[in-house]
């Protein structure tokens, strides 16, 4: 039996409450709590959701009778995480926080403040997650954009078979465009020429509308000069060719030897095996993000401070750690000068 419960299974009052929560409308209608979401986010919740419910079933099915505001308690919710132990306290969070949010939303009247202590404790147990799984993967953007211009050019050059070389070309593209572009995985499989990607003569501009970009907010940025003529190139004659194969026609950008669009779990394996056959480190799609960060940081700390607008965050809270990092980074340099200017003198 899974251990999620679908919705479809999910108790009327439940189902009801999820469906009113996402209710949209007009903006003189009522809508729900949770309809400003976008639909990956509403998915996940609804899993985290679906967990919590087949719990219940399992170990006290008696609650399942219960409104649902009324059955998530300390004890009930204490309970749960016990038989989540052996998950990290990462997973542990979301689930709890994934339940409180569903639930405080469906009725904020409730207090909801024990609950949430016993999420400020998940939080402060999970501090930033685990941390081990990055060591040894955040490469510099500046391997990353050379690995990229290198398999789209030299190894595109070096193929057996034209699909080869094509498909060599379009992998080494996106993974240079990622270096110096880092976006989340939803919008860079996700763009699409004439309206998140504009080509003109003399610029290539990528714009994301807020329903493509964590925040919400639009960002727009230029395609640098260093990739550019390779994102030209892949246009202009790669994704035509490729989308002849298969007889398709659409305007998404990144597309597979049959001309479909790159699905986004498709493309993010690609792009990880594609690092790993060039640098031997397996660099998944969303590591890209933390290289530019902490390339940012390390040149400089003024250099930290453009993380934000890079990266399209809504705060400041990212940027001021890789400033602090790099503040770090800066007097441990300084520290080794001085030590080494001191053994000089002794000598």
């Amino acid at each position: 039996m899974s251990l999620i419960m679908p919705l479809s299974s999910w108790p009327d009052q439940d189902r009801a409450m999820w469906l009113n929560l996402q209710k949209s409308g007009g903006p003189l209608d009522d809508r729900g709590a949770l309809s400003h979401l976008r639909a990956t986010s509403l998915n996940t919740l609804e899993l985290r959701y679906g967990r919590w419910l087949r719990w219940l079933e399992t170990t006290d099915p008696d609650a399942c009778a219960l409104p649902p505001t009324v059955r998530a308690t300390i004890e009930r919710l204490s309970a749960w995480l016990g038989d989540l132990s052996h998950t990290k306290p990462m997973t542990r969070l979301m689930f709890i926080d994934g339940v409180i949010r569903i639930l405080s939303a469906a009725d904020p009247g409730k207090d909801w403040s024990a609950q949430r202590k016993l999420k400020a404790g998940l939080k402060r147990d999970a501090g930033r997650g685990d941390r081990d799984r990055k060591l040894g993967r955040i490469l510099s953007s500046g391997v990353l954009l050379r690995a990229g211009i290198t398999l789209a050019t030299k190894h595109a050059e070096a193929a057996g078979t034209p699909l080869e070389a094509m498909k060599r070309l379009r992998d080494g593209t996106m993974i240079a465009m990622l270096a110096l572009m880092p976006m989340r995985r939803r919008a860079f499989a996700g763009l699409r020429i004439g309206t998140s990607l504009i080509v003109s003569g003399e610029t290539i501009i990528v714009a994301l509308p807020d329903a493509l970009t964590k925040s919400g907010q639009p960002w727009e940025a230029e395609v640098p000069d260093v990739i550019a003529p390779l994102l030209r190139r892949y246009i202009r004659e790669v994704r035509p060719a490729l989308m002849q194969r298969g007889g398709t026609k659409h305007d998404f950008l990144w597309v597979g030897k049959k001309g479909a669009p790159l699905e986004m779990s498709y493309l993010s394996s690609r792009i990880a095996q594609q690092i790993r056959h060039l640098t031997g480190v397996r660099v998944p799609m969303h590591f890209f993000r933390d290289a530019a960060a902490t390339t940012l940081a390390r040149h400089s700390p003024e250099s930290a401070r453009l993380i934000r607008p890079i990266l399209a965050h809504s705060s400041f809270g990212t940027a001021e750690r890789h400033y602090i990092h790099a503040q770090t980074i800066e007097a441990g340099r300084d520290y080794a000068a001085l030590i080494k200017k001191k053994r000089k003198a002794l000598r």
